[in-house]
């Protein structure tokens, strides 16, 4: 069983879980390297749009907050950030700035599970392939496991194969909400939706069958938990 730490990858995607007060402390700790006001400002806001709304903003949107008349402006403060390794950025995608992993505290280690062996707890050590070290600050204080994703069924959630999806574990889950779910032994990442007859879970990708459970025959799908997350390897 293996330990992998955070640094080589990306935090793309957390869910707002009262993250904003953890952020306030993160968000004094990461600003050690040189920045200017400016700078630190779009920083921190970068941080707290990130904690309100489980992904980052536009360029747009960071010119509407701090009144930028130009987009090159934006791109000039995100630049030097990026300079300073503070963010990533990616061409070519409306949202497509990270921040950088080397500037988070590794101080949780978040078990990654595959194949849930029959009649065993979901955190049993037969369950466990290695464990994901992240920032103590993220994804909260609850209970939660990592899956190793495969395939594209999600990719149209933007969750591409080798992503590492956080897992909140809960029994309970609202329609929309992507979960982990068992089904026959093996960890499945699908859309959820309920209805009063049936439990259908549904992929992101046309090219995949919707997954469907009648009301009788649900003993064979159980849901894990809900995502809260997504980290992805440089």
């Amino acid at each position: 069983m293996g330990y992998r730490n955070l640094a080589p990858f990306e935090l793309v995607f957390f869910q707002r879980l009262g993250l904003r007060q953890r952020f306030a402390k993160f968000s004094n700790e990461v600003l050690m390297k040189s920045l200017s006001s400016r700078q630190e400002q779009v920083l921190r806001f970068l941080i707290d749009f990130n904690a309100e709304h489980g992904f980052p903003p536009t360029i747009r949107e960071l010119c509407h907050h701090f009144g930028f008349k130009s987009l090159n402006t934006a791109h000039f403060h995100l630049r030097s950030l990026k300079k300073k390794g503070y963010i990533q950025i990616h061409p070519g995608k409306g949202r497509g700035i990270t921040l950088s992993s080397q500037y988070l505290q590794p101080g949780r280690k978040i078990p990654i599970v595959g194949r849930i062996a029959a009649g065993k707890p979901l955190l049993a050590l037969e369950n466990i392939e290695e464990f994901l070290g992240v920032d103590k600050h993220f994804f909260g204080a609850g209970a939660s496991f990592a899956v190793h994703v495969k395939g594209d069924s999600m990719i149209g959630a933007h969750i591409q194969e080798g992503d590492y999806v956080i897992i909140k574990i809960q029994d309970q889950a609202e329609n929309g909400d992507i979960v982990a779910a068992l089904i026959d032994d093996e960890v499945t990442l699908k859309y959820f939706y309920r209805t009063e007859s049936e439990i259908k879970l549904k992929s992101a990708n046309p090219a995949y069958t919707p997954l469907v459970f009648k009301k009788g025959d649900t003993l064979s799908l159980k849901i894990l938990g809900v995502m809260i997350g997504l980290l992805r390897k440089k």
